[in-house]
């Protein structure tokens, strides 16, 4: 076919589709619950940018080459393609608008311009006849019609800010903003899940559905919609509703090109919706086995520029020692509270090491501690501190001069130091205190009177507080590295304040502080066990709880392989996570978990020899709040050439009630009658299939996870 047929049947296409462009757009809704034709509107984005690039091209053409031009075939070929691309890429764009997803003012202004764009470059086609002036009069003018409608659709995709320069240091102040101490569950985990992963689309750049989540205020008053919160007791909450589609549904939230929710995310919402949505409930104000107030602590908004990884905040441990406690002011919370305690034990460097978290200290007791001067410079580098205990130290208020330049520090105790009306009333003098603690021998009560009559800013509170700080105890120690027992493991227990009593359990329960066992001895395992221990001591509170969990393991196999691969999102380290005697504990994002869901678990274990098994034991992680539920059933099957299977046994568990509320690890047994001993064992490990109706993910998978295998 020769360039003047083809113009021709081009042309004739032209004229066909233009119309039915304009009739569509008036008439919207006819393709609107047409799913193949919204389908088809998804190559919108992916055919548009060769036409705006030919379409510029023929703007320079008609412009600057008008005394080059080129064959009048091979002219009209060019002007007749892109009209006919032109109407293609806004005919697509009209069933793409149909998924009701966008802010109607833009998508509308795009819509209308797509349109505009492909009537002019129809008209582009007859401009023969016309004065090369008014020719070029009209291509400028096709050019400015392109550029600014094509930038409403660069808009809606990308948001207001698609072309403009970040600025740095917006995002440095976003970055180095500090974590209030009166962090409601929403401030935590909430807002920073829907700033990394619905903002972009639901923000004030761009807001689909006319819906924004930026604010408490903007997500109660909802969208085209309602508000995304109706329904909080049940099913119903639009929000839940989203998120919980098949990724593949178009009314997924947040869509599938985009970011996912992961599976701590989506549960962390779910929760936060069901008990009400609120923007006010402190993290502290829930109770510490509430699983809401469990997921809002541990998880960690990804920091900017890193990815999925967490703000990394910073691991305490390293900094706590038998005589200092260094922990968060509360589950959720960065600032940090210090506790020194028995000063014959003191060194200046276990202070010096705090130097590391210097800006996140808030809370310092220091009190009955040998320090000087030396230790108080150390102390003035803590400078978003906002108590500090000096209690019967051997310092003097002209040593503590310094202390006013924290202008955070509001509340100073002081008691034991030598104290009188005018040594008193010229340290108060320009310092930032609220409340100062204090109390002596030398002075009368009268005189404080007058003293406080005097310094009606500060809150002068007389009495010796040397027992008003109760501090928590360290953890116990569990002084056995490994986890594995052969035959028998010998398990010691320590902690090193005097006077603390440690207490333990191995059936499962946690210890207290009356009916669980007293260790006084190491302990002897031969079978699997969990030890729990927590440390009391009267006056103090008690520790946290420390958990070990210890495998009887015999059988270490040769050759591992998986003959179904685990989820992408949880794949541990290959295989060799089920041999490789690292626990992942209760944090099913570290690594160390194999997940399915969607795919049966199966894999295989080799031996150079065929020996026989007694038993296999797992070590899996549930939480049912995550969608993480047991284990349905464990399938056994020998082998000795590693194509032809046997059945040996099948053990099979209980499924979760709508009572249950869990999150642990358990153990799942399956055991191998006595028999011939074989190569090659296949494991096959089922997972719900359909998560019952009274689960918010009711009708999809359940997740199991899975990080060792003992072998007897």
């Amino acid at each position: 076919m020769d360039s003047k047929k083809l113009s021709q049947w081009g042309e004739w296409c032209v004229c066909f589709l233009n119309p039915l462009l304009l009739l569509l757009a008036i008439y919207s809704e006819a393709s609107k619950s047409n799913t193949i034709l919204l389908w088809f509107g998804k190559l919108h984005p992916l055919v548009l940018h060769f036409p705006i690039v030919l379409g510029i091209a023929i703007v320079i053409y008609l412009v600057f080459f008008q005394n080059n031009k080129l064959a009048e075939s091979t002219e009209k070929l060019v002007l007749v393609g892109n009209a006919l691309m032109a109407s293609m890429v806004a005919l697509l764009g009209l069933f793409l608008s149909k998924q009701d997803a966008y802010d109607t003012d833009t998508l509308n202004l795009h819509k209308w311009g797509g349109l505009s764009i492909a009537l002019i470059s129809w008209g582009l086609i007859y401009l023969k006849n016309i004065a090369t002036s008014i020719q070029k009069i009209i291509a400028l003018t096709y050019l400015l019609v392109l550029l600014f409608f094509t930038h409403q659709g660069a808009i809606l995709t990308h948001g207001e800010n698609a072309l403009s320069i970040p600025s740095p240091e917006v995002k440095l102040a976003e970055e180095v903003k500090t974590v209030d101490s009166s962090l409601t569950v929403y401030e935590k985990a909430i807002a920073p899940i829907l700033a990394q992963k619905c903002v972009s689309c639901h923000g004030p750049d761009k807001v689909k559905g006319q819906l924004q989540l930026q604010s408490p205020e903007l997500i109660i008053k909802g969208g085209k919609n309602g508000s995304i919160l109706n329904g909080i007791q049940n099913e119903e909450a639009q929000i839940l509703q989203r998120i919980h589609l098949p990724n593949t549904d178009e009314k997924h939230m947040p869509p599938i090109d985009k970011l996912q929710l992961t599976l701590e995310e989506l549960t962390l919402l779910n929760k936060w919706v069901k008990a009400g949505g609120n923007f006010t409930k402190k993290i502290s104000e829930l109770a510490k086995t509430d699983s809401l107030a469990i997921l809002a602590m541990a998880y960690k908004a990804p920091t900017k520029g890193s990815g999925d990884n967490g703000n990394n905040a910073p691991d305490l441990k390293q900094y706590n020692s038998n005589y200092l406690t260094v922990n968060y002011l509360f589950s959720g919370s960065e600032e940090i509270a210090v506790n020194f305690f028995q000063g014959s034990f003191y060194k200046i460097a276990q202070l010096k090491n705090l130097e590391k978290i210097k800006d996140k200290i808030v809370s310092l007791n220091m009190q009955g501690m040998p320090i000087t001067k030396e230790d108080l410079a150390i102390i003035l580098q803590f400078t978003k501190l906002k108590k500090l205990n000096l209690n019967y130290t051997k310092l003097t208020l002209n040593d503590l001069q310094p202390l006013k330049t924290i202008t955070s520090l509001k509340n100073l105790s002081i008691c034991g130091m030598d104290v009188n009306q005018s040594t008193l009333a010229k340290f108060l003098e320009k310092a930032p205190f609220t409340e100062i603690n204090i109390w002596t021998n030398y002075s009368s009560e009268k005189e404080f009177q007058q003293l406080m009559a005097n310094n009606k800013k500060v809150k002068i509170i007389i009495g010796d507080n040397l027992d008003a700080e109760i501090i928590k105890l360290t953890s116990p120690i569990i002084d056995q590295d490994s986890s594995i027992i052969v035959t028998s493991l010998d398990v010691v227990v320590k902690h090193f304040l005097k006077g603390t009593v440690v207490r333990y359990t191995t059936d499962g329960s946690d210890p207290d502080s009356l009916t669980s066992p007293i260790y006084t001895k190491k302990l002897r395992f031969t079978k699997n066990t969990i030890l729990k221990t927590k440390a009391f001591k009267p006056g103090w509170f008690s520790s946290d709880m420390v958990q070990k969990t210890f495998y009887k393991s015999e059988i270490h196999p040769d050759t591992i392989y998986f003959v179904t691969n685990p989820d992408k999102k949880y794949p541990g380290t290959g295989a060799k996570t089920l041999i490789d005697y690292e626990l992942g504990e209760q944090n099913f994002s570290n690594g160390k978990w194999l997940a399915y869901k969607d795919t049966t678990m199966k894999f295989v274990i080799g031996f150079k020899q065929a020996r026989p098994l007694q038993e296999a034991h797992f070590n899996a992680f549930v939480d049912n709040g995550s969608y993480i539920f047991p284990i349905l059933s464990i399938m056994i099957e020998g082998s000795n050439d590693g194509k032809e299977f046997k059945k040996l046994n099948e053990a099979r568990f209980p499924s979760l009630k709508e009572t249950d509320v869990v999150r642990e690890n358990k153990s799942f047994s399956c055991s191998i009658p006595a028999g011939p001993a074989y190569k090659y064992y296949r494991f096959t490990l089922l997972n719900l299939k359909k998560l019952p109706t009274w689960h918010p993910g009711k009708g999809t998978p359940g997740w199991i996870f899975v990080d060792e295998l003992f072998l007897n």
